[in-house]
């Protein structure tokens, strides 16, 4: 028996019937813009090469994450191509880093993560009002990626002056990206299981 919830929308007007069971892949990404933003505050400049290298690994594999939650999603909805095409980006963008000479990768590593985070979130506002459901969750979702899309332009304004308040932009758009990701998450398990999978 569904529960209450699910008379909320009406099924009739989507197509995420087993979209929801891929809630993870969303939550995996969220841990990992998370984790690199954290590191990025805390580590000092003089780590820069360490950190794009490791921001290059964990590029490429967000990407193939949602590669793959893409092509799944492709069956129960139109709006999978952004996801597509940001997933193929950010695999291109870690391995295009990871075989930039060392001199190369700072400049680089800044400018591809600044354009990287304008680029999600802008794609992930279609996706917050395409989710069953609407109301709080929604308008969450929207401010989270519009703080972020506003992180992202004060870090690209100037992204090789400014010390330190450079690193804090940054950070701040991946924790903030980081956190909608992960509300996303909850919000596709808690629609599973509110629809008995039917979502």
């Amino acid at each position: 028996m569904h529960t209450n919830s699910t008379k909320s929308f009406d099924m009739k007007n989507y197509t995420f019937s087993g979209l929801t069971r891929y809630w993870w892949v969303p939550l995996i990404t969220g841990l990992i813009c998370i984790g690199l933003g954290i590191w990025t505050l805390c580590s000092p400049v003089e780590s820069i090469k360490i950190l794009a290298y490791a921001f290059a690994v964990c590029f490429a594999a967000a990407g193939i994450f949602y590669i793959v939650f893409s092509c799944m999603a492709s069956r129960f909805t139109s709006d999978w191509g952004w996801g597509l095409a940001m997933g193929i980006l950010e695999v291109i963008g870690g391995v295009w880093l990871l075989m930039l000479p060392a001199p190369q990768l700072e400049v680089a590593f800044i400018y591809i993560v600044g354009f990287w985070i304008l680029f999600a979130a802008i794609s992930s506002v279609s996706v917050a009002f395409a989710m069953p459901g609407g109301g709080a969750w929604t308008v969450w979702a929207v401010l989270l990626l519009i703080a972020t899309i506003i992180f992202g332009v004060i870090f690209l304004t100037n992204p090789l002056a400014g010390g330190v308040a450079v690193w804090i932009w940054l950070a701040l758009s991946l924790i903030v990206f980081g956190v909608y990701r992960l509300v996303f998450a909850g919000r596709l398990k808690t629609l599973r299981e509110d629809t008995d999978g039917l979502l």
